[in-house]
């Protein structure tokens, strides 16, 4: 199939793992597929992809808006029927998907998050969302494609939008990238957490966590990488406590091996819409990489067939108190255990090649649809 997909992800963002791994699978699937977005046309030359490149505004909360009028501009000069299938980001398809339509394309809307912003900004974009759905709804767009069950459930309540039209599409993991180190145990208890160090998502608690194990007797270092409006807070408290390293992003291959040589994968995200609706990419890669896991309980972080042992959860008003009684009471031998569980798990569920061979099914659905 020949494939368009308009995406606000650039390749240089924290948050564009998913994009290229569904990019990737799709070529790899043998579809001739098309990227447009606001990346310079170098950053694509390596891919095996087409790339158009379009402008952006850089003016806060106009680059949506500016990058859909670009994307429409090109769509109307493409010939018919160019694309059997055009893939669009929320935030683009109010404004392009009947362009796309009437140029001959299947539209399948991606939404990867809802607005995840609680300012003025962030409620103008609840109605660009909401108008994306709306589409799906009247049947512009055939699909539209989520990252949870629960994202699912939202998406149903909010815009009134069938079931069958909403199809679930979770974060995998580079099952052969991420793999488990010797989980050998000294005594002191690694901790973890990578992503965006944002207030927004708890990881403000982490060096309380670490802090009150210790008052406990547990030993326990903490390692914080990645970069976010949390970053010189951490830096602070980093700089009178040796056991907290912090660090700016990794290389791919170099998370994994720093997730090599860790015992506990940390999911702090409170329990909010954006989190509660969430399919957390960095959860697969601490499974894969056979780390423990330990999080605030909600639907973003629930997994089915996890047990306690290995993945636990725990309110957010008992965080600290629930980390003491489960690190307390675990031997070498069940981290070991608990490591090689979450790898299976991982194997088993979390694997790029699941959500890719789903992802394929409902292309070849949607282009048969009469």
């Amino acid at each position: 199939m020949n494939i368009a997909w308009f995406t606000v992800r650039k390749w240089s963002d924290f948050c564009s793992t998913t994009t290229k791994a569904l990019a990737e699978g799709l070529v790899s699937n043998h579809h001739n597929l098309t990227i447009i977005n606001s990346d310079p046309n170098e950053t694509h030359d390596s891919f095996d992809w087409n790339h158009v490149a379009l402008d952006q505004s850089k003016v806060p909360g106009r680059g949506g808006a500016s990058l859909a009028r670009n994307a429409v501009r090109w769509m109307v000069q493409t010939e018919e029927n160019a694309f059997d299938i055009a893939i669009i980001d929320w935030p683009l398809a109010s404004k392009l998907a009947a362009v796309a339509v009437k140029k001959g394309s299947k539209v399948i809307l991606m939404d990867r998050s809802p607005p995840a912003d609680v300012t003025l900004l962030g409620r103008m974009q609840w109605k660009v969302w909401r108008k994306a759905w709306d589409l799906v709804r009247n049947g512009t767009v055939q699909q539209g494609l989520v990252v949870s069950k629960a994202h699912q459930e939202f998406v149903m309540q909010k815009c009134n939008v069938d079931k069958q039209m909403i199809q679930p599409l979770p974060a995998g993991v580079d099952l052969q990238s991420f793999t488990p180190g010797e989980k050998e145990f000294d005594g002191v208890w690694k901790m973890v957490y990578h992503g965006r160090l944002d207030k927004h998502r708890g990881v403000l608690a982490l060096p309380m966590l670490l802090s009150k194990l210790r008052h406990q007797g547990i030993k326990a270092e903490l390692s914080l990488v990645g970069e976010g409006n949390a970053f010189s807070s951490l830096q602070r408290i980093a700089a009178h406590d040796e056991s907290i390293t912090l660090s700016p992003p990794l290389s791919k291959k170099a998370m994994a091996t720093h997730l090599q040589e860790q015992h506990i994968g940390l999911l702090p995200m409170p329990d909010t819409p954006v989190w509660s609706l969430a399919s957390p990419l960095k959860r697969s890669e601490y499974l894969a990489a056979g780390l423990l896991v330990y999080g605030v309980n909600h639907k973003g972080h629930k997994l089915d067939g996890t047990k306690k042992e290995w993945y636990c959860l725990s309110e957010m008003e008992t965080f600290h108190e629930t980390a003491i009684s489960w690190l307390t009471n675990m031997s070498e031998t069940e981290l070991k255990d608990g490591s090689q569980a979450a790898r299976k798990y991982a194997e088993g569920n979390c694997s790029w090649e699941k959500t890719i061979s789903h992802l394929e099914t409902i292309l070849q659905s949607v282009k048969l649809d009469a």
